[in-house]
């Protein structure tokens, strides 16, 4: 239900808007139970799989049928880029397919126009990029280090909670706060998606209004800071940036986040917190490039009446996509300095993983020819399809400086095993020994709000990227396991911090508590 593919997370975001009434204001509507959003799930499903909607066997059918509502709005969708693509002849061949259908429901030509605003929006369609405020630039730090540094400091003994992906709205997500909340942390640390697309509507409803009822419900309040992830890069991250500059995640003026990046710090100079964007890259890989083009061929074939030929030329991105996930150069170049010019310890904070136990986020292994036929991997290279060696490359430098990594993106929490080195990888590096650093602790905790069914098998192991224990997993209610979030605790400069890891089942926010561990 929430799409890595851009053109399906808008279509759900204007959906969720046009569609969805009242409910429209959280992301847990219940697509099964009305005809028309189940429809509408049915072709945005197809969509993610690169495939059309087989059309309906009779025009004119009931249009509360949900299979005829799912070719109306590919229908509907298709319509949005012919005339994005300035293609009259099929625009009318659309149109002239829409009107066979007698009582076509008006929410759709709503959700079309809706959808219109969004994707014509979307910085990659116009020339320009998406929204980011660079130190180097002159209208953003003009040169100031210093820009993206927090003015405000946390209590030497801070309570810190971390929150991945809880960008929802929904009372399942309010759950994990209130959980949260009840230990009152000096602040609060979020890793990344507000869903669909991080829309004005869904960043001032689902994110901001979100942590508002929490605030008020619990009579506690905390400064929040965080990264973006991809959904939020669906409309340029604008209406992010946007939340950012109000005053609703502060609690004082000197507690702004000036920029989608971020260093945080202690009053006694003990402990730093950074946050990284990898979304502005990110957005663009979390779909394989080959499914994404295959979404588009679905969308731009010019006979909606005619299944998608699967030999049809592939459709071209107008950017340059890269392989992988990496942060902008400029903004290493700004971590790097605050890393290493920073007497204490250095946590690290991200959307996107460094390495997964279940999704390909890499580049495969290069392999050789031996002789008489066949291949073997390449000792040499460092890739695996698990590992993101383009991030390692950045980052792995201030490993030396870093005491641990927490990163959201995979709606699960993972407490890997600590020092992870990937298996092949040889004992000795040589010149990328200074980069290909291990990182003293990895963990993923993208499991605040977003349902999750035994069917997902979170716990699958598809890549060699153990956790720090077996029984270090979230429980489970029935089918679907638990959300959960971190509580930090400072003990002072030069002293290890306390971590706890909790879990709360369903809408009950009592926090329940996984695992503790220190850091240093």
């Amino acid at each position: 239900m929430y799409s890595e593919n851009l053109h399906a997370a808008l279509w759900r975001s204007a959906a969720a808007g046009v569609l969805g009434g009242t409910a429209g204001r959280t992301a847990d509507l219940d697509w099964a139970a009305n005809p028309m959003l189940a429809g509408i799930d049915r072709h945005v499903r197809a969509l993610e799989n690169g495939l059309p909607v087989r059309p309906p066997r009779r025009a004119g059918t009931d249009h509360r049928d949900p299979d005829v509502i799912a070719y109306l709005s590919e229908l509907q969708q298709r319509l949005v880029h012919s005339q994005l693509n300035d293609d009259p002849v099929l625009t009318a061949e659309l149109r002239r397919q829409l009107k066979t259908f007698a009582h076509q429901d008006s929410a759709l030509d709503q959700l079309g126009q809706k959808y219109f605003e969004y994707y014509a929006g979307y910085p990659y369609h116009q020339p320009g990029t998406p929204a980011y405020r660079c130190w180097q630039e002159p209208d953003a730090g003009n040169g100031d280090a210093d820009f993206g540094l927090i003015e405000w400091r946390l209590p030497a003994d801070a309570t810190i909670a971390i929150v991945g992906d809880v960008g929802t709205g929904t009372d399942l997500a309010a759950a994990t706060l209130v959980a949260a909340l009840s230990f009152r942390p000096d602040a609060i640390l979020h890793l990344g998606d507000v869903y669909y697309s991080g829309t004005t509507f869904e960043v001032e409803h689902r994110f901001v209004g979100l942590f508002e009822s929490v605030f008020t419900a619990t009579g506690h309040r905390a400064p929040v800071f965080g990264v973006p992830g991809n959904h939020e890069y669906f409309t340029g991250a604008h209406a992010y940036l946007a939340a950012l500059d109000g005053a609703a995640l502060q609690t004082r003026p000197d507690q702004r986040q000036r920029a989608s990046y971020f260093a945080l710090r202690s009053a006694d100079d003990g402990w730093q917190f950074l946050g990284m964007d990898t979304g502005f890259y990110g957005h663009t890989v979390s779909m394989p490039i080959e499914a994404q083009r295959a979404a588009l061929a679905v969308l731009h074939r010019r006979h909606p009446e005619i299944p998608l030929d699967p030999g049809s030329p592939a459709v071209t991105l107008s950017v340059p996509q890269p392989e992988m996930v990496r942060l902008r150069d400029d903004e290493v170049s700004w971590h790097t300095r605050h890393a290493t010019s920073f007497p204490g310890r250095t946590v690290l904070l991200s959307h996107h993983q460094l390495y997964s136990a279940r999704w390909e986020i890499g580049r495969a292994q290069r392999r050789l020819a031996v002789a008489g036929g066949g291949t073997r991997p390449d000792p040499a290279d460092l890739n695996r399809v698990w590992i993101d060696t383009d991030l390692w490359r950045q980052v792995g430098p201030l490993f030396g400086h870093v005491a641990a990594w927490f990163w959201g993106h995979e709606h699960n929490l993972g407490i890997f095993a600590d020092g992870y080195r990937p298996p092949g990888w040889p004992a000795d590096l040589g010149a990328d020994a200074a980069i290909f650093r291990t990182l003293p602790k990895g963990r993923c905790c993208g499991h605040a709000a977003i349902p999750v069914n035994i069917r997902d098998a979170p716990y699958a192991r598809d890549f060699p990227v153990p956790l720090k224990r077996a029984d270090l997993q979230l429980g489970r209610h029935g089918d679907w396991y638990h959300r959960g979030f971190q509580i930090l605790n400072l003990r002072g400069a030069g002293k290890p911090m306390a971590a706890r890891y909790f879990q709360v089942a369903r809408l009950d926010p009592t926090p329940l508590l996984i695992h503790r561990e220190t850091i240093a």
